[in-house]
């Protein structure tokens, strides 16, 4: 069944004249949610969203991640992710900058840290590794709603708010043999942890409610 759902959100992913639409089978899994008929918990991201995790099986996953533009402001972290990933866009806009990471163990600006995750406790930890590089900006893409774009395992990226507005984007990820998750920190950095707040049903409810209804062709209000 995870399958199944998996298969259909990446056909529809993209393809504006799919029936049903990319729109409508978001939007219907978030009406569970606000629901409660689909039993999920929102996670604050540290980069400045929230994360609904729609679907985890194995090495498949499908992310709901609504943007909050205040706190979103400003973050452009550089890294990489152990699976191969595809983002559509729901509504709003959403700016993805692809980078080339080089190693340069003389003069670097960056060290590189293997994030380490826990599901079950919600906490990063981010381990220093001997890989020190420099990066330079390759590409910026920026998609509306209705556009998708993908990403390689291991491709180093920063995904930013060109507009500032209300954004949403559902993320199919799947994890393939190899790659680590990677992000970029200080030369001189140590160990550190970062804690994945997770909301309540109350907050998750309405967060799943507001995403659903912009879905639905809502304007900047508010669902009421």
């Amino acid at each position: 069944m995870s399958d199944e759902l998996f298969r259909t959100l990446d056909r529809a992913a993209g393809r504006s004249t799919a029936e049903p639409g990319l729109d409508t089978l978001v939007g219907g899994l978030l009406t569970q949610v606000a629901r409660g008929t689909r039993v999920l918990r929102a996670v604050a991201h540290p980069l400045g969203f929230y994360c609904l995790p729609v679907l985890r099986d194995g090495a498949l996953g499908v992310c709901v991640h609504v943007f909050d533009p205040v706190t979103a402001a400003g973050q452009r972290e550089i890294h990489c992710h152990s699976w191969e990933l595809k983002s559509s866009v729901l509504y709003g806009r959403i700016g993805n900058l692809r980078v080339g990471v080089y190693d340069e163990p003389a003069r670097p600006s960056h060290r590189a840290y293997e994030v380490r995750s826990d599901a079950a406790s919600g906490v990063d930890e981010l381990w220093p590794t001997a890989r020190l590089v420099r990066w330079e900006r390759l590409a910026e893409q920026t998609s509306g709603r209705g556009e998708t774009y993908t990403l390689r395992a291991g491709e180093f990226h920063a995904t930013v708010l060109p507009d500032g507005t209300p954004t949403a984007t559902v993320v199919l990820g799947r994890t393939v043999p190899g790659p680590v998750d990677v992000v970029l920190g200080p030369v001189d950095g140590g160990r550190r942890r970062v804690v994945r707040r997770l909301c309540d049903a109350d907050r998750t409810a309405r967060i799943a409610e507001e995403a659903a209804w912009r879905i639905g062709g809502g304007d900047d209000g508010g669902p009421g």
